[in-house]
């Protein structure tokens, strides 16, 4: 074994919220080789993983993980030419940097996620109107042929596993949504972004507005995990745009928009501010919950519960998640 698997880790540490019970194992990962030793660990002792990247979008279970925590700290970028080839560990804020300072454009708005490679290619994140999958040109994969529920119950034999690229069009790309978060055997190892020759001078200030944005919207150094809700898009099967325009007039400010900004929803139901134990709902970005003090997951899931219940009551919207729940039943 060529990793070092520690026991009865604190989840907290390892996560942006610094909420979370301990993990049964825990090991940390630089490269492809302990990935796979790391998922070789689990596999033997049928014990479900979960890969973490920079542990936002996520809440951990004040109970914990019973299983092998693996968090990926790859950090591998090589570029050439317009191409960049990232490990699935780098943070997205440096790697739009290594970018810029290669002149290449096209990623100034990675910047603004505080995530890694292999996070974001998951969940498709994005902001600023740009998505990973207007960037991704192939993910490589280590599939361990055992696929199992999207919470990442346990695989038996990773040694059987293989890496193999996937091409962007067939990652099912959609809003927060790729082929990885319904497949728990493909493993991201690395992802090619396909970028643009742009004007460095340009690009560093387009970057610099973007942070700008980021720091006047959003609660930047907070306890907080990102967005806790999916925006709500007007191709969502139960929506009816006409019929919602019609009723709320107050939402023809997203008529000509993808979608209905969930933060606008929960701020028109007045839950700005609010409080239970110790998370709390941003006075500065509703869909952002802040831990104040010691929050414990069971205060955000309390919280989570209000807000749907408050914008269903109002609007007749259910809000969806946007974080993922680990460790719960």
């Amino acid at each position: 074994m060529g990793v070092n698997v520690q026991e009865n880790i604190p989840l907290k540490a390892h996560t942006v919220f610094k909420i979370g019970g301990p993990a049964r194992f825990f090991v940390e990962v630089k490269s492809r080789e302990e990935l796979v030793d790391a998922l070789r660990f689990a596999g033997e002792r049928g014990l479900p993983f979960f890969i973490l990247g920079a542990g936002s979008n996520v809440l951990v279970s004040d109970k914990g993980f019973d299983g092998v925590f693996i968090k990926n700290s790859a950090n591998r970028v090589t570029i050439n030419g317009e191409k960049i080839l990232a490990d699935a560990g780098v943070m997205l804020p440096y790697l739009a940097s290594e970018a810029a300072r290669a002149g290449l454009s096209g990623f100034e708005w990675g910047v603004g996620i505080p995530g890694t490679v292999g996070g974001s290619v998951r969940g498709n994140s994005g902001c600023f109107g740009s998505e990973m999958k207007d960037v991704v040109e192939a993910v490589e994969v280590f599939d361990v042929n055992e696929a199992k529920s999207p919470d990442g119950r346990a695989i038996e034999d990773p040694r059987q596993g293989r890496d193999y690229k996937l091409k962007a069009k067939s990652c099912e790309f959609g809003y927060r949504d790729s082929i990885f978060k319904h497949s728990p055997n493909f493993v991201i190892i690395s992802a090619v972004l396909a970028l643009k020759k742009g004007e460095p001078q340009l690009i560093q200030e387009r970057m610099k507005d973007l942070v700008s944005r980021r720091v006047d919207t959003q609660d930047i150094g907070a306890k907080c995990a990102g967005c806790i809700f999916k925006n709500v898009p007007w191709s969502r099967k139960d929506i009816d745009q006409k019929a919602l325009l019609l009723r709320f007039p107050v939402l023809k400010k997203f008529e000509s928009a993808p979608g209905i900004s969930a933060g606008f929803l929960i701020d028109e139901v007045g839950l700005k501010g609010q409080r239970i134990g110790n998370a709390m709902i941003s006075r500065k970005h509703a869909n952002f919950f802040i831990n104040t003090g010691d929050a414990k997951a069971e205060d955000v899931i309390m919280l989570v519960a209000l807000v749907k219940e408050r914008v269903h009551r109002k609007f007749g919207i259910l809000l969806e998640e946007e974080i993922q729940y680990i460790g719960f039943e």
